[in-house]
């Protein structure tokens, strides 16, 4: 007879029996192995289909939740794999929770983890979500909800990520279960689930973020306080889907959290912060969802906002360049503006750049939204935008940029030029000024703000300050207002131009000249005065000279009114022509005073130079009485007073300079070209620039006294010990004979006083000067009073040609030329003379060539 086998239905007891035993062994794989079996029978086993799970567990329950606790890792997860399927095919009874969540809080839920193994941890807190799951639409959890809080704070700070992430997920689910439970327990679950914020891998930062979410809607306003910095500060997060899931959970607290609106104050700053994101998902998420919060808002509050929303205007004429917020936004920022701007002002100070960069692009938001209710609180705003103007990091001062043009739409000159008008020495509040402005409307800025603003710019203590940031900032106030107002700077064009001016006269650099350059250009454009800068100096350039009032004793090279002085003298063009009695005191003051700074003596003289050089463009519309009188103050109080002699290099290098001077005060046709802003085809409203000739020295009356005042110091000048002094000195002798010549006043006696000084450079140290000396002498003979009589003056011819006949032999070949062509020029004086002495020595000559060729010369000429 053969026993039968026992039924699993029936007689469960009598089917596990073995296996029960078996579990009892000391050998770990006995155990296991018996688990296994354990589970094949009741869950996989074929014949055992259809069995009653209620009838088994309470026969094997205790045997499988102890081996929780065994000693090898693999009969752990075993059993808690079997209690895993019992959890998925028992019906909905809490009395089987009863002995399985206390056992899991034993091993997972307790202040130290008994469980070590982090696979088992995973499986048994993957057991309680799956219990969770399970008895999700049920109030059968509601007594072991403690036991849930032990395990879910406990496995939320687990090392393992996968234990975190699942924590994470159960404690979702259980706030949306036991919700009266959760919320007077959520403050517990805070502080572990906010540890996981700063943990390495982004995903579970995600899943604390989304678990954090949960608690603050379900929990009090407890939850809310601990949570909301920590929030804000995963803004920062490196990772996309981090701030993406902050976007999303503060978006819904904006939605359904229950006290939301005790903390409007402080979700706004997330969202709107958001609304700036580097990613356009985040961007296009937090738009939505700013959007829908304003609308529900809107919804909540009709009865409230019903007068306002009746006289709803439709978006303004000066509105910026993006989309208006709907009203319910604009009303949420205005009723909490107060709240945030000071907090936006503090993180300003902070020490971390990206915060403020996102401070600063939440304060675009805010001004965006709350528009004109912006003003009670433009003094904190003010001072938040000069502070971020100020700021280190260029990504910063261009969103407060934007900032305050934002808050130029929205809030009136009358408000906030008060606030800033302390400020303008500084270039903080002029960059912020510079963005107000392009987004004013220009009838509001038109009048006293613009009078006032342009008076304070165009002060000599702010406008001549020589600092680069500042320099470029009021030449950006001054671009900004011509842009704005057009021509309606009408009352203000004077002091636009000494603002641009005088940075164009001291630049800190080159590219801040040119912005200067470009700002007269434009007034010129407003003023519609003409199609060069000229024509805007005409009008205005006698304001600068007239504030020119610091002794020049005190001037130095930087000195604000030396470097305007030096700047009218080489780019006024014409337009110095009517202002040369405010120009010649001026200049006397500087040159005529030994006492003055020698660098600074220099810089002028080349000014004047340069002026006198370009006469033909500066003097075009010059009274011949004013001009006549402005010369003989060059000439009698500056230039011959420098020429003479006196000890010392610095001494040296005036008397250079004033002989250079002096070159092209004489020069019969200097170079007329002047500057790009004094073009000679100009027509100035008094017609055209070259329309006469300007002349120095128009008549022989005129020029005689300059001759006997000038001559011997010239002279003098052509022996100094500086070889630049002595070049010049040579020129100004030659366009000295040049210009009495002209005249008819180039006497013989002149002639021979200047010759044989001019011989002796013959022999000077410097090539230069000999160069200098050879053209000088053959111009001084070409130039000669006619009839010149050989006879009575033969002594210096013999002279000069006995002088010049040497350096033929000069070792230098190119002076050699030079002389050979001197002489075959001179030749016409006495050719007798010459050849006579040409041939008297030839046979003690070097240079046989050249002797040969000028006797050739001579003899063609006597033919």
């Amino acid at each position: 007879m053969s026993s039968l086998k026992p039924d699993l239905r029936n007689n469960p007891k009598g089917v596990l029996e073995q296996y029960i035993t078996t579990l009892q062994s000391e050998s770990k794989i006995a155990r296991k192995q018996a688990f296994q079996k354990i589970n094949y029978e009741i869950f996989e086993n074929p014949l055992n289909e259809g069995c009653d799970f209620t009838i088994i567990f309470p026969e094997i329950y205790a045997y499988v939740l102890k081996g929780f606790s065994d000693p090898s890792e693999g009969c752990r997860e075993m059993s808690t794999f079997i209690i895993s399927n019992f959890i998925e095919h028992l019906p909905l009874n809490d009395y089987y929770l009863t002995y399985i969540l206390p056992v899991i809080v034993r091993r997972i839920g307790c202040a130290e983890i008994v469980e070590d193994s982090e696979e088992v941890r995973l499986l048994l807190i993957e057991l309680v979500h799956k219990i969770l799951l399970k008895y999700k639409n049920t109030q059968l959890l509601t007594s072991f909800f403690n036991d849930f809080t032990s395990i879910l704070t406990k496995t939320s700070t687990d090392p393992f990520p996968k234990v975190k992430l699942e924590a994470c997920e159960c404690i979702i689910l259980l706030s949306n279960i036991l919700e009266r439970e959760f919320h007077l327990q959520a403050e517990s679950f805070v502080k572990p689930v906010l540890s996981n914020f700063a943990h390495q891998h982004f995903r579970v930062r995600v899943a604390a973020i989304r678990a954090i979410g949960a608690i603050v809607i379900s929990g009090n306003a407890k939850c809310f306080e601990l949570s909301i910095t920590p929030m804000a500060e995963k803004l920062f997060d490196e990772n996309t889907q981090v701030r993406l899931q902050v976007t999303l959970e503060v978006g819904n607290w904006m939605m359904k959290y229950k006290d939301r609106y005790s903390f409007w104050h402080r979700m706004i700053p997330l969202m709107l912060t958001s609304l700036s994101d580097v990613m356009a998902d985040i961007r296009t998420t937090a738009t939505k969802l700013w959007s829908d919060i304003g609308m529900q808002y809107m919804e909540e509050n009709e009865e409230d906002l019903k007068k306002k929303l009746d006289f709803l205007r439709d978006v303004p004429t000066h509105y910026p360049d993006v989309k208006r917020p709907n009203f319910g936004c604009r009303c949420l920022v205005q009723m909490n503006i107060g709240k945030i701007v000071p907090a936006i002002g503090k993180e300003m100070e902070g020490w971390q750049s990206d915060a403020r960069l996102r401070v600063a692009q939440l304060l675009c938001w805010l001004v965006l939204c709350a528009e004109e209710g912006a003003t009670q609180h433009a003094n904190a705003i003010v001072r938040i935008l000069m502070r971020g103007a100020a700021d280190e990091d260029a990504r910063v001062v261009l969103e407060i940029k934007r900032a305050a043009e934002l808050f130029g739409y929205f809030i009136v000159p009358d408000t906030w030029w008060p606030l800033l008008e302390a400020d303008v020495d500084g270039w903080p509040a002029l960059t912020v000024i510079t963005n107000i402005l392009k987004g004013s409307k220009p009838e509001l800025v038109q009048g006293k703000v613009m009078k006032e603003l342009c008076k304070e710019l165009a002060d000599p203590d702010r406008c001549r300050v020589r600092k680069a940031k500042y320099q470029s900032n009021l030449v950006l106030v001054t671009e900004a207002l011509m842009s704005l107002c057009g021509r309606e700077c009408a009352p203000v064009y004077e002091d636009l131009f000494i603002i641009n001016f005088t940075v164009y006269a001291m630049p800190y650099d080159d590219k801040m000249q040119f912005m200067a350059l470009s700002n007269l250009d434009k007034l010129r454009q407003l003023e519609d005065c003409g199609r060069t800068l000229t024509s805007l100096y005409d009008i205005h350039i006698r304001r600068v000279l007239v504030d020119i009032t610091s002794d020049a004793l005190t001037w130095t090279l930087l000195t604000p009114d030396r470097c305007l002085l030096e700047c009218v003298l080489l780019n006024a063009g014409s337009a110095l022509g009517r202002q040369l009695h405010l120009v010649a005191p001026l200049v006397r003051e500087c040159l005529a005073t030994p006492q003055v700074d020698a660098e600074v003596r220099l810089k002028v003289f080349t000014a004047l130079s340069t002026l006198l050089l370009r006469r033909q463009t500066n003097f075009a519309h010059c009274d011949t009485d004013k001009l006549e009188s402005f010369l003989n103050i060059v000439i009698e109080e500056i230039i011959v007073p420098n020429l003479v002699w006196s000890p010392g290099r610095t001494a040296e290098a005036i008397r250079t300079a004033a002989v250079a001077c002096l070159c092209s005060a004489l020069q019969e046709d200097p170079q007329t070209d002047g500057p790009p802003q004094t073009d000679p085809k100009d027509q100035s409203a008094e017609g055209d620039a070259n329309e006469k000739k300007v002349n120095l020295f128009p008549s022989k009356e005129s020029l005689e006294p300059v001759l006997a005042r000038v001559v011997p110091l010239v002279l003098s000048a052509a022996d100094d010990n500086s070889a630049l002094t002595r070049q010049h000195a040579l020129r100004a002798a030659a366009a000295l004979a040049a210009l009495a010549a002209a005249r008819a006043c180039f006497t013989p006696e002149i002639l021979h006083n200047m010759y044989y000084v001019v011989l002796k450079r013959l022999d000077d140290s410097s090539d230069k000067v000999r160069s200098f000396a050879v053209r000088t002498v053959r111009t001084l003979f070409a130039l000669r009073p006619r009839p010149y009589d050989t006879v009575v003056f033969g002594a210096h011819v013999d002279a000069l040609y006995s002088a010049m006949l040497v350096h033929l032999d000069d070792p230098d070949e190119e002076f050699r030329k030079e002389m050979l062509a001197a002489l075959i020029a001179l030749s016409d004086v006495d050719p007798q003379l010459l050849i006579k002495k040409v041939k008297a020595n030839i046979h003690l000559y070097r240079n046989k060539a050249a002797y040969e060729s000028l006797s050739s010369h001579i003899e063609n000429i006597l033919k």
